[in-house]
């Protein structure tokens, strides 16, 4: 039986990279940059490339010329990436508003007494809050969830703020969903559109007991990395995503089901 689904919010929730596009647009711009990219798969492309390596979106920053320290958060990069975001809005995918309505409908409490609590709805993202929440709530979808992990919530369980350090892949983010979620790996959905994602799923290393737990995961094929990326699977194969969705609205089924079991 499912207790709770986890959504990552950027390529799964939100088409964010359309928005990091116009941003790395006009940061090139206001930098006198020459913009270099024929189409927007061009520089999606690139984007994943460089994010795939170590060091992540800095490689981007880095490989465009542009003044970024990623780990710096009085970095001037930081207000004008928040002052930005704040006036271009990233909208939520097709469909995902009525998919998040619908399947919090299905998680009301029913006859079945096995079922004492409600599904929840959760956010696992190494993004700010600040921003998320702002996008969650002009979409209309903010209420429909129940407990997030977010980039502010890392930097302090991090300890010297480097919330960097426990970042995706990392699994401790994952880790930390289950444990305000309330429930085991085996009873909640996950829903990333990257690797990554996948990756962070399998094997999350819970502490009382000691033990590892692995989490049901769908594939969200429209996001950043697309079908073919996440068919393959991570570790050669061996490891592949439960369920792939090419829009919202599947979504809704695998719950139901799901929540039947």
């Amino acid at each position: 039986m499912l207790d709770a689904v986890l959504f990552d919010f950027d390529g799964t929730i939100a088409p964010t990279s359309i928005r990091q596009e116009a941003w790395f647009k006009f940061y090139s711009n206001m930098h006198q940059k020459e913009w270099s990219f024929s189409s927007f798969d061009t520089f999606l492309k690139f984007y994943n490339q460089q994010c795939h390596l170590p060091g992540g979106v800095q490689n981007v920053y880095d490989q465009l010329g542009l003044p970024c320290v990623m780990s710096d958060k009085t970095h001037p990069v930081w207000p004008a990436y928040e002052m930005f975001n704040q006036t271009n809005p990233a909208g939520l995918y097709p469909g995902m508003k009525e998919t998040i309505e619908e399947i919090w409908k299905s998680g009301i409490l029913t006859k079945d007494s096995n079922r004492n609590r409600r599904l929840r709805l959760g956010i696992n993202t190494t993004n700010s809050w600040g921003s998320i929440s702002r996008d969650l709530d002009k979409g209309g979808v903010l209420p429909y969830f129940d407990c997030f992990i977010a980039e502010e919530v890392l930097s302090r369980y991090h300890g010297a703020g480097n919330g960097d350090a426990i970042k995706k892949p990392s699994s401790i983010s994952l880790n930390l969903s289950l444990e305000v979620l309330g429930s085991v790996g085996g009873r909640v959905l996950h829903v990333g559109d990257t690797l990554n994602d996948l990756r962070a799923s399998h094997k999350v290393l819970r502490l009382n007991p000691l033990r590892e737990e692995d989490i049901i995961t769908v594939g969200a094929c429209y996001g950043y990395e697309g079908r073919k990326s996440l068919e393959a699977g991570v570790q050669d194969g061996a490891v592949k995503f439960d369920y792939l969705i090419d829009e919202p609205k599947e979504l809704v089924a695998i719950v139901k089901e799901l929540l039947n079991k």
